[in-house]
């Protein structure tokens, strides 16, 4: 499979602690799945890591996780007044609940009702064709891939920064089919250990032969500087003044 063979040079050129992480919505479920309950945000983790995970509503660990990637509604009733009053009172990332409505409206809704399974694996081991492309890197590597995703057109991607980590790695980039960048949410960041420096950079798999096909052309991939004769001597008769 392609999408296979992307995963070992993306991690060869950018250096990744880690494989990509391919995100499949799917009726059916990956061979090999881990079982037990899981979190979304500790999820990619483990397929960074190597394990696949077929998450469904049953198996779905957080409440906020399921809704957020449409594997079931929003939480109603006594559970929707115990979010809100955990969001505003516990995690105390919101200073109301008016102010998590307007998040939650203004933000990409969840694609309810799309797929039975959203399947977590390596790319290097993803069955089937992927809808997302998930780097968990630092700094460095999200700028090496956002400009190779712009090199062949200039266009910036128009990101979306606000709301739980799943929201903006998974359901933003899919609904949406925009390149996004996400710092996660401080909860998630704290309660699954991620590294100071880390953030996700989400691609739709519609992106990636792009990427693949600017490597060996792009300096955020495998060029090299070059110094036209005619530019060669700014460049030169700057490093003299700094001198």
């Amino acid at each position: 499979m392609i999408w296979n063979e992307y995963a070992e040079r993306l991690r060869e050129v950018l250096k990744l602690d880690g494989n990509p992480i391919a995100i499949t919505f799917s009726m059916a479920p990956a061979e090999g799945g881990k079982g037990g309950k899981h979190w979304v945000c500790g999820a990619l983790q483990e397929a960074r890591d190597g394990v696949i995970i077929n998450l469904d509503k049953e198996n779905s660990a957080c409440h906020g996780g399921t809704w957020h990637l449409g594997l079931g509604p929003r939480p109603s009733g006594k559970e929707d007044k115990a979010l809100k009053k955990f969001l505003v009172e516990g995690e105390k990332l919101f200073c109301s609940i008016a102010t998590f409505h307007r998040a939650m409206t203004l933000t990409a809704q969840p694609p309810l009702g799309l797929a039975d399974y959203v399947i977590i694996s390596p790319l290097g081991k993803a069955p089937s064709k992927p809808d997302l492309v998930l780097f968990l890197c630092n700094a460095e590597q999200a700028c090496r891939l956002l400009t190779l995703a712009t090199y062949d057109s200039g266009v910036s991607p128009k990101t979306e920064l606000v709301g739980s980590a799943c929201h903006m790695a998974i359901t933003y980039p899919l609904v949406s089919g925009e390149i996004n960048v996400s710092f996660m949410d401080y909860t998630a960041r704290k309660m699954k250990g991620y590294k100071p420096n880390e953030l996700f950079v989400s691609i739709p798999y519609h992106r990636m032969a792009g990427i693949m096909e600017s490597i060996p052309f792009c300096t955020a991939g495998t060029a090299k500087t070059e110094y036209p004769p005619e530019f060669r001597h700014l460049v030169e008769g700057s490093s003299e003044t700094k001198s």
